[in-house]
C-alpha cells in the first residue's frame, strides 16, 4: 500500500499541469478531497447512521438518482451522503433531494481517507460503477463498514490495467461484500480479476431507470421551443456530451447538411463546460456564429447554439429530430445514449462506444440506433436521419420501447442490497 500511495502521488503530480491548464484545479472542493469537510456537514451527520453513495461524475450521479430515491424511501431513518469528484458532478448531486449531504470523495491516500472516514462514519459504503479505490475500501472495511459495488462495470481498459496487478488487487476485491454488475460481460471480467463468485450478481444497468426519470415535461419543451424561436418548421440536430476533436468533425458535417436543409438548427453540448470558449472559437472558424443558448433572446435568430448551462441537455434532446452521442468519434468510449432514446429520438453514435457497449448493442439489435463504422460516414448518416423523417421517427419509437422494457434495475438492486443493509 505504501508503493500504491507513491504511485498515486506521482500520477497526481504528472496530471497537475494538465489540470491547471484546463482549469480543473483548483476548485472549491479541494479541501474536501483532502478529507477536511465543513463543520455543517459533520454536524448534520452527528449521531446518525450513514449510507455513503459515491458517484464519480455527472453520468454516475444521474445513474444513482433512482437508487437514492429508493434508499430514501426504504431507509428513511438513515442519512444519505453522496460524494463525487468533479465540480459538475458535485453541482448535480447538490440538486438531489434525497441526499442529506454532498461532499467530494477524498484522494485515496491514507491520511485523506482516514480523516474522511472519521468525519462521515459510514455504516454502508456504496461505490458506483468502477470506483474501486483500494485505500478507501481497506480502511473502511477495517472500521466494520459494509461495502458494495452497485451498477458495476469493468471497461476493457480497466480490465487490462488491473490484470497487471491482479494478485495485489484481489485483496481489495476480497474486502467488498457484494458486486451488483451491469452485464454478464462485466461480471465475467470481474471474476477473472479474482472476485469471489458468491459475491457477484448481474442485475442490469441503473441508467435505464435513470433515463426515464430525466424526461422533460411537455410544458418545459413548449416553453423552451418558444424561447428559442422554434416553430416546428426547422429541423434540429443535437450533439450531446461532445469531446475535444469531435466538434470540428460535426461542424464539417453541418456545413454539408445546411446546403440540403437551409433551416437546420444545430445544438452542441460540450461534455465539459470549461471548453465553452474553445467550442465557440471552432464554430466561428467554421464560418458560423456561435450563440450560447442561455443568452439567446426570446424568439431570437440563431444557427448554432451551444449549451452553456448545466442540466438542460434532456430538454434540448426533447426538441431534436436527430441526436448524435458524443465521445464516440474519438477513442473515448462514448456517452450515455439512453436519455434521447427514452424520449423517442433517433440516435447516432460513432465507432467508439465501449463504455456503454451492452446498452449500445441492445439498441442496435432492435434497430433503435445507428452506429458508424468509420468517421467518414458521419455526414451521410445524419442526412439519412434528417432526410427521411418517417424512418427516423420509427427508429425513435423503437428506442423508447427498448428503454421502457428494460426498466426495473433499481428494484433489483434494492432487493439485492437488503440483506446487507439490515
Amino acid at each position: 500500500m505504501w508503493l500504491y500511495e507513491c504511485v498515486l502521488v506521482l500520477a497526481f503530480l504528472l496530471y497537475l499541469p494538465k489540470a491547471l491548464w484546463r482549469r480543473r484545479l483548483p476548485h472549491r472542493g479541494w479541501r474536501m478531497r483532502l478529507g477536511r469537510y465543513p463543520a455543517p456537514v459533520r454536524q448534520s451527520l452527528e449521531g446518525q447512521s450513514v449510507i455513503w453513495v459515491h458517484a464519480v461524475s455527472v453520468g454516475e450521479v444521474l445513474a444513482a438518482r433512482p437508487l437514492l430515491e429508493g434508499l430514501s424511501t426504504t431507509r428513511p431513518s438513515e442519512a444519505l451522503v453522496v460524494s463525487t469528484v468533479t465540480p459538475s458532478g458535485f453541482q448535480l448531486a447538490s440538486t438531489q433531494r434525497a441526499a442529506s449531504a454532498v461532499i467530494y470523495f477524498p484522494l485515496d491516500l491514507r491520511a485523506c481517507v482516514t480523516r474522511s472516514l472519521e468525519a462521515i462514519r459510514p455504516r454502508v459504503l456504496l461505490l458506483m460503477e468502477s470506483e474501486l479505490w483500494p485505500m478507501m475500501i481497506r480502511l473502511a472495511k477495517a472500521r466494520g463498514t459494509v461495502i458494495a459495488v452497485v451498477n458495476g462495470r469493468v471497461s476493457p481498459r480497466a480490465f487490462r490495467r488491473h490484470r497487471w496487478v491482479k494478485r495485489w488487487f484481489r485483496k481489495t476485491l476480497d474486502q467488498v461484500d457484494l458486486f451488483l454488475m451491469q452485464s454478464q460481460l462485466d461480471a465475467d471480467r470481474l471474476l477473472q480479476l479474482g472476485a469471489s463468485p458468491a459475491k457477484v450478481r448481474v442485475v442490469g444497468s441503473l441508467k435505464w431507470d435513470a433515463s426515464l426519470g430525466s424526461r422533460p415535461t411537455e410544458e418545459t419543451l413548449h416553453t423552451t421551443a418558444r424561447r428559442l424561436g422554434l416553430n416546428g418548421r426547422q429541423s434540429v440536430l443535437v450533439a450531446g456530451s461532445t469531446h475535444r476533436g469531435e466538434e470540428r468533425l460535426l461542424l464539417q458535417a453541418f456545413q454539408t447538411l445546411r446546403s440540403l436543409h437551409p433551416h437546420l438548427r444545430f445544438i452542441i453540448a460540450p461534455r465539459h463546460l470549461e471548453r465553452l470558449a474553445e467550442v465557440e472559437a471552432l464554430v466561428q472558424s467554421a464560418g458560423f456564429t456561435a450563440s450560447r443558448l442561455s443568452a439567446v433572446p426570446s424568439g431570437g435568430a440563431w444557427d448554432i447554439g451551444i449549451v452553456d448551462t448545466f442540466g438542460q441537455l434532456p430538454t434540448y434532446y426533447g426538441l431534436a429530430h436527430a441526436v448524435f452521442i458524443g465521445g464516440s468519434l474519438i477513442p473515448h468510449g462514448g456517452q450515455n445514449p439512453l436519455e434521447p432514446a427514452s424520449l423517442g429520438k433517433p440516435v447516432l453514435f460513432g465507432p467508439s462506444m465501449h463504455n456503454f457497449d451492452e446498452i449500445a448493442q441492445q439498441l442496435l439489435a432492435h434497430q433503435a440506433a445507428r452506429q458508424l463504422e468509420a468517421v467518414s460516414e458521419l455526414s451521410a448518416a445524419l442526412q439519412a436521419l434528417l432526410g427521411d423523417r418517417p424512418a427516423a421517427e420509427a427508429m425513435g419509437r423503437r428506442a423508447q420501447e427498448v428503454v421502457e422494457q428494460s426498466r426495473g434495475t433499481t428494484q433489483r438492486t434494492l432487493e439485492a442490497l437488503r440483506p446487507l443493509l439490515g
